[in-house]
């Protein structure tokens, strides 16, 4: 069961430093020093204050998310609302540099909200108002839901092709729940985090596992579709992980019932 969102609750980067704020500053392990220099960084890419909202929370202080790099939370600047990853403490990478360059790769083919500014502990980006797929999946109702799910599967592996042909692996859509979220009255593929060009993309077939074979809502989506048995589906993902060709990409979504082109 989710939480209900959290109060918002907008602090200036002078007071970060206080409890409970630099927990959030310097997660997980507190650190006065650690939480000066962010301050420093926050205000070097124009942020003036963050906006504890989201239900996601660590104590009382809502957050948009976290993963095992970062927090994720809203941030004020003089040109607006935007979304800034602070980096964990514990995170497994000195920097923000190279997640910071794999979404800008990626943004370069209209995948993912848009990377800003980044500095070694911080990424400022787009700030998306969002669903999860599952939430959007389980409000749809009555005619046309069928249409309506066939175009969001769509929209979801259109991204993940550009993505197999720039060769860069997301890593993580394994779990679309965390990884695609619903904003703007589209599908968005986030979190370049776990993502690489250095392995074989697997996007386009991680994906379809997730939304029609394995995933928590795959049921719902097969449903939706009036899709029974998935095994042709799974010898097509076969042939398209070999050579990752146009052909092969064309022919799934033949047999999902979506016009090519």
């Amino acid at each position: 069961m989710k939480l209900p969102a959290t109060q918002s609750e907008r602090v200036p980067t002078s007071q970060l430093v206080r409890t409970p704020y630099i927990q959030i500053l310097t997660y997980p392990k507190i650190s006065l020093r650690t939480a000066r220099a962010r301050i420093a960084q926050l205000r070097s890419v124009g942020v003036g204050e963050l906006v504890f909202q989201g239900r996601t929370r660590i104590g009382r202080l809502g957050l948009l998310g976290i993963g095992t790099v970062g927090v994720v939370v809203r941030a004020t600047t003089a040109e607006g609302s935007y979304a800034v990853k602070i980096r964990r403490t514990d995170a497994n990478r000195p920097n923000m540099r190279e997640e910071f360059r794999l979404t800008t790769l990626a943004n370069r083919v209209g995948v993912g909200a848009r990377a800003i500014r980044q500095t070694k502990d911080l990424m400022l980006m787009e700030l998306l108002e969002y669903s999860e797929l599952d939430d959007w999946l389980g409000g749809l109702r009555g005619p046309g839901t069928r249409a309506t799910v066939r175009e969001m599967v769509h929209l979801i592996l259109n991204q993940c092709r550009k993505l197999d042909i720039i060769n860069l692996d997301h890593g993580q859509l394994s779990n679309l729940r965390k990884h695609v979220i619903v904003a703007q009255g589209r599908p968005w593929i986030i979190d370049f985090e776990s993502a690489s060009t250095h392995r074989k993309p697997r996007n386009v077939t991680t994906a379809l596992q997730y939304l029609l074979v394995g995933g928590r809502i795959a049921p719902k989506i097969r449903r939706a579709l009036g899709l029974k048995d998935t095994k042709p589906l799974l010898a097509l993902l076969r042939s398209y992980k070999i050579d990752l060709s146009d052909i092969c990409y064309a022919k799934i979504l033949e047999w999902l019932g979506i016009p090519a082109g």
